[in-house]
């Protein structure tokens, strides 16, 4: 089957979808002798992110490498080809009680070697971190079309150069991931959320009081009003009054461990300028996890800062005057800036960027476009402020892939 696909306007692209490592391989070695570029996508849920291509060549359907190789439950470890879906290996580990504790946008169609290319994360990463923290072993194609093995099959691993971890948010530019060994956990018994208002006076103090908090939640969501009312109609939920600032704190552990968090979190927030305290218990709260990971798609303009958590709540507010919904994974430092409306004019995201980007970098923290119509991307910071460490990255890109098949340019744009 062969059809083609267009990433940021450039193509359109032959799909080509192997069905072995092998095929693969052929596909690689055809792509350099032809000069060509090779482009892997998966569920395309991520196709948006990063630089336009540069080079002509094809594109390279991964999902046919989907099966399970190795899944020793009681070791807590799980061997899948890259092209799984993220929905179909947390299926296969709910059946033993398990689970991978990271989020990622669309999972029924996020492919876990696009996950990983990207470094996918979400609400849980306070608590759980990002799923280049569960990767214990890799194996990918390289230039010359041969199938390469890094890390291994136990947690601790720690044998040669860590190519491994290079991958990880590489965005495919140093060959096509295929397998993929990730450490598992044991599905919580219960889980809680908190959520509660507070005023735009009161984000950084109240932010400052969670991350002091004995309970030690999972998550810390901030979403500024536009965005609470839309996780409360994803998630069919009451949230408290949308005029300011909402937080929700989650929790995931043993029942009686989630009780105490909950009773020792209200209590703490008794001497806190919040209002509207409520709370959610087991079943209930998995819609609401479902809606906040869903705010990080689905814009026509988003970007994302990275700041010390110190910083969120002078980023968020600078975010929130651009007019758009803003949430922020608060402990973690990660502030999304959202423009829904389909006449949002390129000018205005780039004020956007104008405005938000010094209160960053203030605090030694970067901002950049997760997604944008193609267009803008000739003149918007993608990747953000250029620094020291894009020379490490470039030699690593340059002695992996000299050839630059892999998704040239949309890493640098150059390469």
């Amino acid at each position: 089957m062969s059809d083609a696909l267009t990433i940021d306007d450039f193509g359109p692209l032959p799909v080509r979808r192997p069905a072995s490592v092998p095929e693969l391989g052929e596909l690689v070695r055809e792509a350099a002798a032809a000069g060509q570029g090779l482009y892997p996508v998966g569920g395309r849920t991520t196709l948006g992110l990063g630089l336009p291509p540069i080079k002509p060549g094809f594109a390279v359907d991964t999902r046919g490498l989907g099966r399970v190789v190795d899944y020793p439950a009681r070791d807590m470890t799980v061997t899948v080809q890259a092209g799984m879906t993220v929905a179909a290996l947390q299926e296969i580990l709910a059946k033993e009680g398990q689970r991978l504790p990271v989020d990622v946008t669309n999972p029924d169609r996020a492919t876990l070697g696009g996950a990983v290319a990207v470094n996918a994360s979400g609400p849980r990463r306070l608590g759980h971190g990002t799923l280049r923290d569960y990767l214990i072993g890799i194996s990918f194609v390289t230039d010359d079309g041969v199938e390469v093995k890094a890390g291994g099959r136990v947690v601790k691993n720690v044998a040669g150069y860590d190519l491994m971890k290079l991958h990880v948010g590489a965005l495919g530019t140093l060959g096509v991931v295929t397998q993929l060994t990730l450490k598992v956990f044991p599905r919580p018994e219960d889980q809680g959320f908190l959520a509660f208002g507070v005023n735009a006076a009161a984000v950084g103090p109240t932010l400052d009081r969670l991350h002091t908090s004995a309970s030690r939640p999972v998550a810390v969501e901030l979403l500024n009003g536009i965005a609470a009312k839309s996780v409360a109609s994803a998630a069919g939920v009451k949230l408290p009054e949308f005029d300011e600032w909402v937080i929700l704190a989650g929790f995931e552990q043993k029942a009686t461990t989630v009780s105490w968090q909950v009773a020792t979190l209200k209590d703490e927030l008794k001497a806190a300028p919040v209002r509207d305290l409520t709370e959610f218990r087991g079943p209930a709260c998995d819609p609401i996890w479902a809606a906040l990971v869903g705010l990080q798609s689905g814009s026509r303009f988003t970007f994302k800062a990275n700041v010390l958590p110190s910083r969120v709540a002078t980023v968020a507010a600078e975010a929130a005057a651009v007019g758009g919904p803003v949430h922020a994974h608060a402990l973690s430092g990660i502030v999304f800036g959202h423009a829904t409306a389909d006449d949002f004019p390129a000018e205005k995201a780039a004020g956007a960027l104008a405005r938000v980007s010094p209160a960053a970098s203030a605090g030694s923290g970067n901002v950049v476009v997760t997604a944008c119509p193609p267009g803008w991307k000739k003149t918007l910071p993608v990747w953000g402020t250029v620094r020291a460490e894009r020379d490490v990255m470039r030699t690593v890109k340059s002695t992996l892939d000299p050839r630059n098949i892999f998704n040239p340019g949309r890493l640098f744009g150059d390469l």
